[in-house]
């Protein structure tokens, strides 16, 4: 149940806040008043898409807050928000908010923790059920139908249908594998001859891991092979040969030791220092020693050089074609490897391929039946109970039929096409809803759906955007005591054009458009009881309200309230 909804810069919002209540909540107000922000409002608190349009202008976010008491599905919200990492309060509150900025970013937030706006979509469709004003159209549409069957089901049947489409991408994959199996001969020797030339050409090649990187370093000294002789040259020279008239640094540290072991006759101390000097020297020996081999063994010849730059084009131009490194070249040249070896095994090949595919197939069958039943049974009680609710619905003679077609090909759905059928009048056969419905009789038994949908997804708020479009007279009464009857277990939150379920009203609030300062606000009004008079005056007569219209305002509001005190009689009574 949602206890309050804040909103600011949403629209023609500056700021409001509307304080919820159990049972049933009208929105009501002049044709433009902004009743359908509100509900454009809850819709985006819950998951729906935002445009940044929709911030009011001069400001550069708009933001909608509500808080709800988690009086249903409470153990599967738990679930998700223990998930997510939020904590979940004693008191059984959860604070949604959601924040649309003109950059087009959405900061959206649970109980003040950051959240995906896909997380807050899945934790809404929980909370609160939305049925639109024009949602009866959606029936309008027969490939919609099977969706809203399968609202229905039990997390079993969701479970069915997930392993169904898992096996369904196995199935569509190995009929892709098959189409490169089933060529003529022509195509089927053409694709030998390409693999065969890219398996040789890669085996030609002789390639070695890391091969590329060791030939760039070389080719590099090799550039530079004049430059390292004339460094490693100079370094040999100092450290062994001497220069112009400067010593060696070996002939130096030599003149050292010489001059320690004439020190060490009078001093024995200095041995230690003679034995260090001693090892630095022969370190310095084998080190020039290292660098004279490395020198003879620099190569200038060019012929070096050109192989390497030719043995690097070779590897470049597999890589562009094969793999962008020498890993993914050798793995491409396995995966042709067995490739051909398929192609020239193709009989066999083709059925192991269709022996797989004949079992996925089975499978797939098997699991579609599953479906196929659950369907059935769901069928059967949404058309005895729709029956029953569109006789309440001031639609006597109406049945409705679900009617399930088999499919010959298996699709995300199984091997169902589901289409909604009606009769809605004595001796009519039955028709496709969408040809003989008209759009009170579409909203009625969309009400009837969502009636019937409310028990089974267990969600406490249902929100009603004037599903009373084309109703009038002895349905509109109708619909207006069913809503009453629902809202006896639901919060129900009813944006409506019709005196007959607004004085079903348990809270009334009136939306006001008001200009001040040049600029246009949208305000509400919770109404008392002789607000509720004049409010429901007004839909009845316009602007001109008489005392003849608020004395039958006054007649519909204490007829609805009969009504309900005997909706709770009946309740205790059972």
């Amino acid at each position: 149940m949602i206890i309050a909804l804040n909103i600011r810069n949403i629209a023609l919002i500056d700021s409001l806040q509307i304080n919820f209540d159990e049972g049933l909540n009208i929105l009501t107000g002049e044709t433009g008043a902004g009743k359908s922000i509100v509900i454009d409002s809850m819709v985006l608190l819950l998951g729906g898409r935002a445009n940044k349009d929709i911030i009011r202008n001069g400001t550069d976010k708009g933001f909608v807050e509500g808080i709800f008491y988690i009086d249903s599905n409470k153990k599967d919200i738990i679930n998700i928000i223990n998930e997510a990492g939020i904590d979940y309060e004693n008191d059984d509150t959860l604070i949604i908010s959601r924040e649309i900025t003109s950059s087009g970013r959405n900061y959206c937030r649970v109980n003040n923790r950051i959240v995906s706006l896909s997380f807050l979509n899945k934790l809404g469709s929980l909370l609160v059920d939305i049925l639109g004003q024009h949602e009866h159209q959606f029936l309008l549409d027969n490939t919609k139908h099977i969706m809203l069957l399968d609202s229905f089901q039990d997390n079993e049947f969701y479970t069915i249908r997930e392993q169904l489409r898992k096996l369904l991408d196995k199935y569509y994959s190995i009929e892709r594998k098959l189409k490169d199996y089933y060529l003529d001969d022509n195509e089927k020797l053409s694709k030998i001859d390409l693999l065969k030339y890219q398996i040789n050409e890669i085996e030609n090649a002789n390639l070695r891991i890391n091969e590329d990187k060791e030939l760039t370093e070389k080719r590099n000294i090799l550039i530079n092979s004049e430059k390292l002789f004339t460094f490693m040259n100079e370094t040999y020279n100092i450290l062994y040969e001497g220069r112009e008239n400067n010593n060696s640094v070996i002939d130096s540290i030599n003149v050292i030791i010489k001059n320690i072991d004439l020190s060490m006759a009078i001093d024995k101390k200095l041995s230690d220092l003679k034995e260090y000097i001693e090892n630095a020297l022969f370190t310095l020996e084998d080190c020039a020693f290292q660098i004279r081999n490395y020198i003879e063994n620099i190569d200038f010849s060019p012929e070096s050089l050109d192989e390497i730059e030719n043995r690097l084009d070779l590897i470049s131009n597999l890589k562009r074609k094969y793999g962008t490194t020498i890993e993914a070249i050798l793995e491409f040249q396995k995966e042709k490897e067995i490739e051909l070896e398929k192609l020239l095994n193709s009989e066999e090949e083709i059925k192991k391929i269709n022996d797989e595919k004949n079992r996925l197939k089975n499978e797939i069958i098997k699991l579609s039946g599953i479906m196929h039943n659950k369907r059935t049974q769901i069928a059967d009680y949404l058309e005895k109970n729709i029956k029953i609710i569109l006789n309440e619905l001031n639609m006597n003679n109406a049945i409705f039929k679900v009617d399930i077609k088999i499919l010959q090909e298996p699709n995300e759905n199984g091997m169902d096409e589901v289409e909604f059928m009606i009769s809605t009048n004595v001796g009519e056969p039955l028709k496709p809803l969408s040809k003989i419905a008209s759009g009170g009789e579409l909203s009625r038994i969309m009400l009837a759906l969502k009636t019937i949908l409310a028990d089974f997804d267990g969600i406490s708020t249902l929100i009603f955007d004037e599903v009373d479009t084309g109703i009038s007279g002895r349905a509109a009464q109708a619909v207006a005591e069913k809503i009453a009857y629902i809202s006896r277990n639901r919060q129900i939150i009813c944006v409506s054009h019709l005196p007959q379920i607004t004085s079903m009203a348990d809270v009334h609030y009136k939306i006001l458009k008001i200009t001040k300062d040049s600029k246009t606000y949208i305000n509400i009004q919770k109404l008392d009881y002789d607000g509720k008079i004049k409010e429901l005056s007004r839909i009845i007569s316009g602007t001109k309200v008489t005392e003849l219209t608020l004395n039958h305002s006054k007649e519909l509001i204490d007829m609805a309230q009969r009504f309900k005190k005997k909706i709770e009689i009946n309740k205790k009574g059972t």
